[in-house]
Protein backbone atom coordinates (compact mmCIF):
# COMPACT_ATOMS: atom_id res chain seq x y z
CA UNK A 1 0.00 0.00 0.00
CA UNK A 2 0.77 3.48 -1.18
CA UNK A 3 1.41 6.59 1.84
CA UNK A 4 0.18 8.78 -0.19
CA UNK A 5 -2.28 11.15 0.78
CA UNK A 6 -5.57 10.41 -1.12
CA UNK A 7 -5.54 13.67 -3.46
CA UNK A 8 -2.29 12.30 -5.02
CA UNK A 9 -3.91 8.54 -5.12
CA UNK A 10 -5.01 7.18 -8.15
CA UNK A 11 -8.70 7.85 -7.21
CA UNK A 12 -7.90 11.21 -7.30
CA UNK A 13 -7.91 10.60 -11.32
CA UNK A 14 -11.95 11.14 -11.68
CA UNK A 15 -11.46 15.27 -10.95
CA UNK A 16 -9.31 15.31 -14.03
CA UNK A 17 -11.69 12.94 -16.45
CA UNK A 18 -14.64 14.86 -15.36
CA UNK A 19 -12.70 17.89 -16.42
CA UNK A 20 -11.45 16.58 -19.78
CA UNK A 21 -15.31 15.09 -20.15
CA UNK A 22 -16.70 18.56 -19.39
CA UNK A 23 -14.18 20.24 -21.79
CA UNK A 24 -15.49 17.57 -24.32
CA UNK A 25 -18.92 18.52 -24.21
CA UNK A 26 -18.03 21.98 -24.75
CA UNK A 27 -16.49 21.41 -27.59
CA UNK A 28 -19.26 19.30 -29.00
CA UNK A 29 -22.10 21.81 -27.89
CA UNK A 30 -19.58 24.81 -29.36
CA UNK A 31 -19.02 22.56 -32.67
CA UNK A 32 -22.96 22.27 -32.66
CA UNK A 33 -24.11 25.25 -31.83
CA UNK A 34 -25.96 27.48 -34.70
CA UNK A 35 -24.69 31.03 -34.83
CA UNK A 36 -27.32 33.61 -36.37
CA UNK A 37 -25.13 36.09 -38.11
CA UNK A 38 -21.47 36.77 -37.40
CA UNK A 39 -21.87 37.20 -33.31
CA UNK A 40 -18.92 39.41 -33.34
CA UNK A 41 -15.95 40.08 -32.04
CA UNK A 42 -16.82 37.90 -28.91
CA UNK A 43 -19.69 36.03 -30.01
CA UNK A 44 -21.68 32.94 -28.84
CA UNK A 45 -18.94 30.47 -29.81
CA UNK A 46 -15.73 32.05 -27.74
CA UNK A 47 -16.61 31.56 -24.54
CA UNK A 48 -17.21 28.04 -24.40
CA UNK A 49 -13.91 27.34 -26.40
CA UNK A 50 -12.04 29.40 -23.98
CA UNK A 51 -13.42 27.24 -21.15
CA UNK A 52 -13.13 24.47 -22.74
CA UNK A 53 -9.42 24.75 -23.55
CA UNK A 54 -9.03 25.70 -19.45
CA UNK A 55 -11.03 22.50 -18.54
CA UNK A 56 -8.12 20.39 -20.66
CA UNK A 57 -5.58 22.42 -19.52
CA UNK A 58 -6.72 21.81 -15.87
CA UNK A 59 -7.65 18.13 -16.27
CA UNK A 60 -3.62 17.96 -17.70
CA UNK A 61 -2.02 19.59 -15.27
CA UNK A 62 -4.02 17.71 -12.18
CA UNK A 63 -3.15 14.37 -14.11
CA UNK A 64 0.55 15.06 -14.15
CA UNK A 65 0.73 16.22 -10.43
CA UNK A 66 -1.07 13.36 -9.37
CA UNK A 67 0.97 10.37 -11.59
CA UNK A 68 4.06 12.34 -11.45
CA UNK A 69 6.39 10.50 -9.03
CA UNK A 70 6.96 11.63 -5.57
CA UNK A 71 9.61 10.45 -3.49
CA UNK A 72 8.55 11.64 0.06
CA UNK A 73 5.86 9.15 -0.79
CA UNK A 74 6.29 6.32 -2.69
CA UNK A 75 9.39 5.16 -0.79
CA UNK A 76 9.33 3.13 2.49
CA UNK A 77 8.71 5.30 5.46
CA UNK A 78 11.07 5.03 8.00
CA UNK A 79 9.57 6.66 11.03
CA UNK A 80 7.81 5.00 13.63
CA UNK A 81 4.30 4.53 14.52
CA UNK A 82 3.87 7.94 16.37
CA UNK A 83 5.04 9.94 13.80
CA UNK A 84 8.51 10.68 15.62
CA UNK A 85 11.79 10.07 13.73
CA UNK A 86 13.16 6.53 13.07
CA UNK A 87 16.57 5.91 12.33
CA UNK A 88 17.18 8.21 9.75
CA UNK A 89 15.76 11.57 11.51
CA UNK A 90 13.41 12.41 8.83
CA UNK A 91 9.90 11.37 9.48
CA UNK A 92 8.09 14.37 10.98
CA UNK A 93 4.68 14.09 12.59
CA UNK A 94 1.57 13.12 10.52
CA UNK A 95 -0.28 15.86 8.57
CA UNK A 96 -3.99 16.22 9.94
CA UNK A 97 -7.14 13.68 8.25
CA UNK A 98 -9.86 14.77 8.36
CA UNK A 99 -12.60 17.51 6.81
CA UNK A 100 -12.06 21.38 8.44
CA UNK A 101 -16.08 21.12 8.38
CA UNK A 102 -16.94 24.91 9.63
CA UNK A 103 -14.76 25.79 6.72
CA UNK A 104 -16.89 23.74 4.46
CA UNK A 105 -20.19 24.88 5.83
CA UNK A 106 -18.84 28.51 5.56
CA UNK A 107 -18.25 28.33 1.45
CA UNK A 108 -21.11 25.97 0.92
CA UNK A 109 -23.46 28.30 3.25
CA UNK A 110 -21.86 31.54 1.17
CA UNK A 111 -22.85 29.61 -2.54
CA UNK A 112 -26.70 29.00 -0.61
CA UNK A 113 -26.54 32.42 0.46
CA UNK A 114 -25.29 34.42 -3.36
CA UNK A 115 -28.11 32.13 -5.05
CA UNK A 116 -30.92 32.99 -2.55
CA UNK A 117 -29.94 36.96 -2.50
CA UNK A 118 -28.78 37.44 -6.29
CA UNK A 119 -31.91 38.44 -7.44
CA UNK A 120 -32.91 40.92 -4.83
CA UNK A 121 -29.47 41.96 -4.70
CA UNK A 122 -27.76 42.17 -8.05
CA UNK A 123 -24.72 40.76 -8.91
CA UNK A 124 -22.14 42.81 -7.60
CA UNK A 125 -23.37 42.69 -3.95
CA UNK A 126 -23.78 39.24 -4.07
CA UNK A 127 -20.63 38.54 -5.73
CA UNK A 128 -19.00 40.18 -3.52
CA UNK A 129 -21.16 38.31 -0.57
CA UNK A 130 -19.81 35.08 -2.36
CA UNK A 131 -15.38 36.41 -2.63
CA UNK A 132 -16.33 37.32 1.42
CA UNK A 133 -17.72 33.66 2.24
CA UNK A 134 -14.99 31.62 0.24
CA UNK A 135 -12.06 33.79 1.92
CA UNK A 136 -13.62 33.20 5.19
CA UNK A 137 -14.10 29.66 4.63
CA UNK A 138 -10.40 29.74 3.28
CA UNK A 139 -8.87 31.14 6.38
CA UNK A 140 -8.43 34.86 5.36
CA UNK A 141 -9.84 37.21 8.64
CA UNK A 142 -8.83 40.95 7.03
CA UNK A 143 -12.46 42.28 6.24
CA UNK A 144 -11.77 45.43 4.60
CA UNK A 145 -9.56 43.70 2.03
CA UNK A 146 -11.66 40.97 1.61
CA UNK A 147 -14.68 42.92 0.79
CA UNK A 148 -13.00 45.65 -1.44
CA UNK A 149 -11.27 42.67 -3.15
CA UNK A 150 -14.60 41.02 -3.94
CA UNK A 151 -16.30 44.37 -4.71
CA UNK A 152 -13.36 44.83 -7.64
CA UNK A 153 -14.02 41.39 -8.73
CA UNK A 154 -17.01 41.24 -9.21
CA UNK A 155 -17.21 44.33 -11.10
CA UNK A 156 -14.91 43.48 -13.09
CA UNK A 157 -16.91 40.35 -14.05
CA UNK A 158 -19.78 42.69 -14.56
CA UNK A 159 -17.71 45.02 -17.14
CA UNK A 160 -16.50 41.80 -19.12
CA UNK A 161 -19.89 40.34 -19.55
CA UNK A 162 -21.75 43.29 -20.01
CA UNK A 163 -19.44 45.65 -21.90
CA UNK A 164 -17.00 42.75 -24.14
CA UNK A 165 -19.90 39.90 -24.27
CA UNK A 166 -23.34 41.86 -24.11
CA UNK A 167 -25.01 39.78 -21.36
CA UNK A 168 -26.63 41.90 -18.85
CA UNK A 169 -26.00 39.76 -15.78
CA UNK A 170 -28.35 40.79 -12.43
CA UNK A 171 -28.34 44.39 -11.34
CA UNK A 172 -31.18 43.88 -8.17
CA UNK A 173 -32.00 47.16 -6.19
CA UNK A 174 -29.29 48.79 -7.65
CA UNK A 175 -29.93 48.99 -10.80
CA UNK A 176 -33.25 50.99 -10.09
CA UNK A 177 -30.93 53.87 -9.08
Amino acid sequence: MSGRPAHLSRGALVVPAILAGLGIFLVYGTVTMEVVGDGGLFGPTTMPWIVAVLCFVVAALLAFDILRPRPEYDTPATGTADGSAGESGEAGPAAPDGVNVPAVLTAVGGVAGFIIVLPFLGWILSATGLFTAVAVALGNRRWPGIVLGGLAVSSAVQVVFSALLGISLPSGFVGGF
